[in-house]
């Protein structure tokens, strides 16, 4: 019997593109941390998805912007200076499709949010963010102790894990938890000085090292 090549449906072109990824390795820094890079993320999964022919549309609506005042150390001129971000959201669709069999199709909620001093840069940062957690999550990648943006990929043991600083993660993680508790009584510097206290240290959130970031969210996190 002569072989043929057996055509595969969606679904299993998914399950073998999964089945091409073995690990990442941290290749970008940033924040005082290494993590996985988007492109890295692309380009191991990219080679499968044109052999296999599977396209990744994304799709963003609804979305919105809105600006957030706050104030940060210059530690040029050793005093506090006013600031202002955007933050961008929107809901978003990914949408694997089959380019064998168009009608083929895979749609995927998912959402994006993005935090810069430019709203060009809040939003592009925003996608390129959600691009790689989709990709590492759709696919099944190891978020524990095997997570990317954990693995030291230099050889040394993870022994000055409390030495690095908080990542940009945890940075607006805290900034958005502080600004959901800003009220008459309290503004977002006040917030922001009562959580050093708590934490025991009179540094501003940007030098926290990562293991004071994850005590200050738990902090936040629990406040009813």
């Amino acid at each position: 019997m002569s072989e043929e090549q057996v055509k595969l449906n969606l679904y299993q072109k998914l399950v073998e593109i999964r089945k091409s990824i073995d690990f990442f390795t941290k290749d970008t820094k940033g924040f005082g941390y290494n993590y996985v890079s988007g492109s890295q993320v692309l380009k191991k999964i990219k080679t499968k998805m044109d052999e296999l022919q599977v396209l990744l549309i994304p799709i963003v609506i609804n979305q919105t912007h809105e600006t957030f005042d706050y104030k940060t150390w210059d530690k040029q001129e050793k005093r506090e200076k006013e600031k202002t971000d955007f933050i961008v959201t929107a809901d978003m669709r990914y949408i694997w499709v089959n380019a064998e069999s168009p009608e083929e199709r895979l749609e995927v909620p998912w959402q994006t949010m993005g935090q810069q001093d430019d709203i060009s840069k809040a939003f592009g940062s925003g996608l390129t963010y959600s691009e790689r957690y989709f990709l590492l999550k759709f696919f099944g990648v190891p978020t524990d102790e095997e997570d990317p943006d954990a693995r030291d990929t230099t050889g040394k043991k993870a022994n000055n894990q409390s030495a690095k600083l908080a990542s940009e993660k945890q940075l607006n993680l805290i900034t958005s938890l502080l600004k959901n508790n800003v009220n008459d009584k309290y503004g977002f510097e006040d917030l922001h000085n009562l959580l050093k206290q708590k934490l025991g240290t009179d540094k501003n959130m940007e030098h926290w090292t990562s293991q004071e970031a994850s005590k200050a969210i738990n902090i936040l996190q629990s406040k009813k």
